[in-house]
C-alpha cells in the first residue's frame, strides 16, 4: 500500500473515533463579541459582521438598531470619571473610537458651552446637497444631506473637534428628529435623560466608526452605553445612510 493510501486510511479511522459532539462549533449569541473573536469581514478596524451590516429600513426605520448588551472590552481600561479618551486619527485622517465615563457635571457644562465647529472634517463633501428625505413616520426632511456628526455629543461633554466627528447623513445624526430620537440622538437622549434623574451616577459611553477599506465615511457607528445602575445596557448600530440617496463613502457626497 502506498504512503498516501496508508495516511488516508489512518485519518479515516481516527475520524470515526471522534464523537460528533466534539466537532460541534458553538456560536455565541453575543451580538458584539470582542474583536479578537469577531467574524472576519476583510477589515482591520475591529468591526464585526453585525456592526457593518447593510441598513434595513424595516428593521431600523429610525436609522439605529439595538443588537445586544454593551461591551467595552475593545476600550481596554476605561478613562476616569468625567473624562473622554479620543483615538488618534489614522493614516487617512479618519476619526476612531471615543470612549468616556460621563457624569452629570459633564452633561451640564457641555450643554451650556458655546458650539465651535471645525470648518471641515474628513470626508466632508465639496458640495453638501439639499435633499428631501422621506421618513418612516410619514414626514419629509428638507435640508442639507450631511452633518458634522459627533461621536460623543457636545451635550454629553464631547468636544467640537475633527477627532470626535464623522461625516454623517442627517438621518445618521438625528434620525427622524421627531418625538422619538433616532440615529446617534437615540443613545445621546438615553444618556441625558438618565443623568438628569441620576445626578450622582455615571454613563459608560463608547462610539466607534466602522469604515470599509479606505473609504473616508463610516458605513456605521456602533455605540455602547451602560448606566452605573445597569438599567441601560445596550450595543447599538447607527447607520450612515439616507432613504433614496446613494452615499459616496469613498469621497463624500452622493453618486
Amino acid at each position: 500500500m502506498s504512503l498516501k493510501r496508508t495516511l488516508a486510511a489512518l485519518l479515516t479511522s481516527l475520524a470515526l473515533l471522534v464523537p460528533l459532539s466534539a466537532c460541534t462549533v458553538q456560536i455565541s449569541d453575543d451580538e458584539h463579541a470582542d474583536a479578537s473573536s469577531s467574524i472576519s469581514t476583510g477589515r482591520t478596524d475591529g468591526s464585526t459582521a453585525s456592526d457593518m451590516a447593510d441598513w434595513d429600513s424595516d428593521e431600523a426605520p429610525n436609522y439605529y438598531l439595538v443588537t445586544g448588551k454593551a461591551n467595552f472590552s475593545a476600550a481596554g481600561s476605561m478613562p476616569s470619571t468625567g473624562t473622554i479618551r479620543y483615538a488618534s486619527p489614522d493614516s487617512l485622517n479618519r476619526s476612531g473610537t471615543a470612549v468616556g465615563v460621563i457624569d452629570h457635571r459633564m452633561m451640564k457644562s457641555g450643554s451650556a458651552r458655546e458650539r465651535h465647529m471645525p470648518e471641515t472634517i474628513t470626508g466632508w463633501p465639496k458640495h453638501n446637497p439639499k435633499v428631501a428625505i422621506r421618513m418612516a413616520s410619514g414626514r419629509t426632511y428638507h435640508g442639507y444631506l450631511f452633518n458634522k456628526s459627533h461621536l460623543i455629543a457636545k451635550s454629553l461633554g464631547g468636544e467640537d473637534s475633527a477627532r470626535n466627528m464623522v461625516t454623517g447623513t442627517r438621518t445618521q445624526n438625528v434620525g427622524d428628529n421627531d418625538a422619538t430620537p433616532g440615529g446617534m440622538a437615540y443613545t445621546e437622549t438615553l444618556a441625558r435623560d438618565w443623568l438628569k434623574t441620576h445626578p450622582n451616577g455615571t454613563i459608560d459611553y463608547m462610539a466607534a466608526p466602522h469604515y470599509s477599506g479606505s473609504e473616508l465615511l463610516p458605513r456605521t457607528v456602533s455605540v455602547d452605553i451602560r448606566s452605573s445602575d445597569r438599567s441601560i445596557d445596550q450595543h447599538v448600530i447607527v447607520y450612515n445612510t439616507a432613504e433614496g440617496y446613494d452615499i459616496d463613502y469613498m469621497n463624500g457626497g452622493t453618486r
